[in-house]
């Protein structure tokens, strides 16, 4: 008995057997359609199901996850805690154990976390006369928030912007406070919050402390000064200096000392309501002027580099005493010499004092600058990437500089993507993910520390130029040499490739199922190998298809781009008679630049 296979459009072959019945299976497919909402700083998890195919399954998701949502494989369940409010869409996708897949779109909305003020009560107590500041703070919602007093008065001379959320303002009025500080997101949430302020009156002191030095013979005069109590204030004087008297309305300390010397006196205030306050004062009269005669724009220092400048100074008693106050970090200064020294750590511009000291207790302050620059930029050396590369590959990238550097390097590693044929391929990739890379270099050393041990790159699957560029920087200043190094690897156009070839079996016949991808971007023809089983005889074994169309409208097709040039197609027979008795033997793909061939799976 003859029986009759008819292969879609392209030929009929025959073979001789009996009759046989067909399975039939349903295909996987995903079995649910929505998934529960998550919040910002709760962990979530949910659990994908499918049914059909052939267990066990196995989960996979395109497009990016939110946050730190991760997929696991082998359950299909997506559990993590979002960080990042907001709606997110991707897709995940089932393949059960002979490889035939099902995908669907999920969205997925991530709520923000509940509104809450957390700025504690009672708040920091505020004095009357002195300016006072105070930032309520929130967390949650849906930022900008909008601030509001709903209950209780601002004292006297406070002020609350209800965009800052900020209390400020010179209270003129002690007691204790109560206000209910309002917030409302921009979703319209609302969240109120009690809080306790006290206003303290100031107490009397005397705020002078070291009084500014005079010189023998030259007029002198200094006003004192006294904060709190109850103004107006009387000013006298204990053991006054020769030549210098306090004026007790105004608290003028004035006159033309006599002699040089250092002299110990007291201060008292009295206010209006009685109160007084008592302040011990040194006043130093120096037999002439101290000078710092050094230019205050100090010649400029390098990073890491030696460094030395010596201050001078005239006038006043030798021998000097020298001290600084914001020397740049790495430099110090003699206090006998008044040189600086050392190698500066940091960068930029760096302004401190100077101030030198006589054997008479005179003083001398002065204003410096000084510019710091970073050391010359060293060689970046990218090392690991071959001149070309095999596709869906991961070649090895290694990063160093060519000497060591004095202070720690920051810097990122930029990918770029020029395709040979067709819009690109997003699969091109760093080992991270994405296509930049941060590393560090640190301080003496030269090798680059990414976030994985060993840094590579994921080559993709179409032809073109993979480019590497680096940038760098040192103590927030860009380092980079001019011009940028960069470093490139190239895929090369090939015949198509076959990662595997499968027969699974329909209603009425069969398919073939093919992966695999093609750097060119062209399939022109597909070659299937067949061969009878159960002594069964084939009268044409091979069937030629022409899928030079279908394959140009996959890769002219934007969404081929997320998968390079990876494909997966399916040839659907229609059997006549028993379809068990064919068995794939073998598939070969070609295009322009030669042919594949693959054994089945």
């Amino acid at each position: 008995m003859s029986i009759h296979l008819k292969i879609g459009a392209w030929g009929i072959f025959a073979l001789m057997a009996g009759k046989c019945a067909l399975a039939q299976s349903q295909p996987v497919a995903i079995t649910m359609a929505g998934l529960p909402a998550a919040t910002v700083g709760v962990p979530y998890t949910f659990t994908f199901s499918a049914s059909g195919g052939s267990l066990p399954y196995q989960w996979s998701v395109a497009g990016a996850l939110p946050g730190l949502l991760t997929l696991n494989a082998t359950t299909g369940v997506l559990s993590g805690t979002a960080q990042t409010n907001g709606t997110f869409t991707f897709t995940i996708q089932v393949a059960d154990s002979t490889g035939t897949t099902a995908s669907s779109i999920f969205s997925l909305t991530i709520n923000p976390a509940p509104l809450t003020i957390t700025t504690q009560s009672p708040l920091f107590s505020a004095t009357t006369g002195q300016f006072y500041s105070q930032v309520f703070l929130a967390s949650g919602g849906v930022p900008p928030y909008k601030w509001a007093i709903s209950q209780g008065q601002v004292p006297d001379g406070l002020s609350f912007d209800t965009n800052a959320g900020a209390l400020t303002g010179t209270p003129s009025t002690a007691g204790n406070y109560s206000l209910t500080v309002q917030v409302t997101d921009s979703a319209a949430i609302t969240v109120s919050k009690s809080f306790q302020l006290t206003i303290g009156q100031p107490r009397l002191t005397i705020t002078a402390a070291v009084l500014p030095n005079g010189v023998a013979g030259t007029s002198y005069s200094q006003k004192l000064s006294a904060t709190g109590g109850t103004p107006p204030y009387t000013w006298s004087l204990v053991g006054s200096p020769a030549g210098l008297q306090l004026d007790a309305s105004t608290g003028t300390l004035s006159g033309i000392p006599p002699a040089p010397g250092t002299f110990t006196f007291t201060v008292q205030v009295k206010d209006s309501a009685g109160a007084t306050a008592t302040k011990s004062i040194t006043l130093t009269v120096s037999p002439s002027q101290l000078l710092i005669t050094t230019s205050t724009n100090l010649p400029d220092g390098t990073i890491g580099v030696s460094y030395s400048v010596k201050m001078a100074a005239q006038g006043g008693t030798p021998p000097f005493t020298w001290s600084a106050n914001g020397l740049p970090n790495g430099l110090s200064l003699d206090p006998s010499t008044g040189a600086i020294s050392g190698a500066p750590l940091v960068g930029g511009p760096v302004t401190f004092t100077i101030q030198v000291t006589d054997s008479a207790h005179a003083t001398a302050l002065a204003l410096f600058h000084l510019n710091v620059g970073m050391p010359p930029a060293p060689n970046v050396l990218i090392g690991g990437l071959p001149d070309t590369a095999s596709p869906a590959g991961q070649p090895a990238l290694s990063l160093s500089i060519a000497s060591p550097y004095p202070v720690p390097i920051s810097g990122q590693l930029s990918l770029t993507f020029t395709p040979d044929v067709g819009a690109g391929d997003s699969t091109i990739q760093f080992l991270t993910g994405g296509r930049t890379a941060d590393f560090s270099i640190p301080a003496g050393n030269t090798d680059a520390v990414f976030t994985v041990s060993s840094m590579a790159i994921q080559t993709g699957t179409v032809a073109g130029t993979i480019t590497i560029s680096v940038s760098v920087s040192a103590g927030g200043v860009d380092i980079t040499p001019n011009p940028q190094p960069t470093c490139t690897t190239h895929i090369a156009m090939s015949a198509p490739t076959i990662t595997a070839a499968s027969l699974i079996s329909t209603p009425g016949g069969f398919e073939v199922l093919v992966t695999g991808f093609s750097t060119a971007l062209e399939v022109s023809q597909a070659v299937f190998h067949f061969q009878a089983s159960g002594g069964s005889a084939l009268q044409n074994a091979d069937v030629t298809v022409a899928v030079e169309a279908a394959f140009a409208a996959w890769y002219q097709d934007t969404a081929s781009i997320r998968y390079g040039s990876q494909f997966t197609f399916t040839q659907p027979f229609t059997v006549q008679g028993d379809a068990s008795a064919v068995t794939l033997n073998s598939v070969t793909l070609a295009n322009q630049l030669g042919s594949t061939t693959a054994p089945a799976n």
